[in-house]
């Protein structure tokens, strides 16, 4: 351990003469001691959990008052609130975290109909919150079905595997996704779910900078920089985070419907004070933006889907 600096010292870091407690050239303290526990805990929770005293601030500004953070934000005034991207990783890492742990995923399960078709439906008990690898369980015991087997037994979807099979161009991509299916459905189910949750958060910020698009061409009259846009973008997908990490982790699924509902008022809101204009015009803007993104999602989603099954 080092003694507290007299005098004139030189950083350990630079090699520069000081003569405070923090090195004027680059900052570092210059009453140095071994690293504790706590200063790791405390690194951890301020730079990647952003747990300090502005976050509250920010917080309430974020969810009582929609769009009046970027207002801030663009105004210059942004010591006092949580830079974007930091309120970006922090909301979407907790509700990805919180999701995996409480198994608040979905995994729909295959059932067979009176008439024996092959049908794809929702658990049956999802009026009851799940308890981790519960949908995966439901999954495996409707794939043991024999009516299930049957019917995809009867694809043969092991000779399409082969190099020299008949088979259309899209069972022959589906094939090796089937046949391991059928070899061992709990650990096909378990992977598949395992991979679409770790790539849904790098999907979802892939889409962002998508969605600061789609905005800069609904309000291109307004003559703004992309990274304008952007800040909106990541302030509004912040709050969705922290909106469905509430409806989807805390609440019953009776609530569910809620979210769609919240999340497009909270984004029209949003625009109206961030863009300005008639509320007509953001409203018809509004609209055009949340289908267009909308349908770029559930392209997003199936391209994801085909490429995990793929691999």
């Amino acid at each position: 351990m080092t003694e507290p600096h007299q005098g004139t010292v030189a950083c350990r870091n630079c090699g520069k003469p000081v003569g405070s407690n923090f090195c004027p050239e680059c900052g570092q303290a210059t009453q140095l001691h071994p690293p504790s526990v706590l200063e790791f805990v405390h690194e951890v929770v301020s730079h990647y959990v952003a747990a300090e005293g502005k976050l509250w601030r920010t917080l309430a500004l974020l969810t009582l008052r929609p769009g009046r953070l970027t207002v801030e934000y663009l105004a210059g005034r942004r010591q006092r609130y949580i830079v974007p991207i930091r309120l970006y990783l922090t909301a979407s890492f907790l509700f990805f975290v919180c999701l995996q742990l409480t198994g608040a995923s979905r995994v729909h399960i295959v059932t067979v109909s009176d008439r024996g078709d092959v049908q794809i439906v929702a658990d049956a008990d999802a009026g009851k919150r799940p308890t981790p690898g519960h949908e995966q369980d439901s999954a495996v015991e409707a794939l043991k079905d024999p009516r299930v087997k049957q019917e995809l037994d009867a694809e043969h979807f092991a000779d399409c595997v082969q190099p020299a099979s008949h088979c259309p161009l899209w069972k022959r991509w589906a094939a090796p996704a089937f046949v391991k299916l059928q070899a061992d459905p709990r650990q096909f189910i378990e992977r598949f779910s395992e991979r679409w949750q770790h790539s849904l958060s790098y999907a979802m910020f892939c889409l962002l900078p998508i969605f600061a698009v789609l905005l800069a061409l609904a309000y291109r009259n307004r003559r703004m920089y992309y990274g304008e846009h952007l800040v909106f973008a990541l302030h509004v997908h912040s709050f969705w985070f922290l909106l469905a990490l509430i409806t989807t982790v805390l609440l019953p699924d009776s609530l569910g419907p809620l979210f769609p509902a919240v999340a497009f008022g909270y984004g029209m809101w949003a625009l109206h004070r961030v863009y300005g204009g008639r509320l007509w015009v953001t409203a018809v803007r509004g609209l055009a933006i949340a289908t267009v993104y909308s349908l770029i999602i559930g392209i997003g989603a199936a391209a994801l889907s085909i490429a995990l099954l793929a691999t």
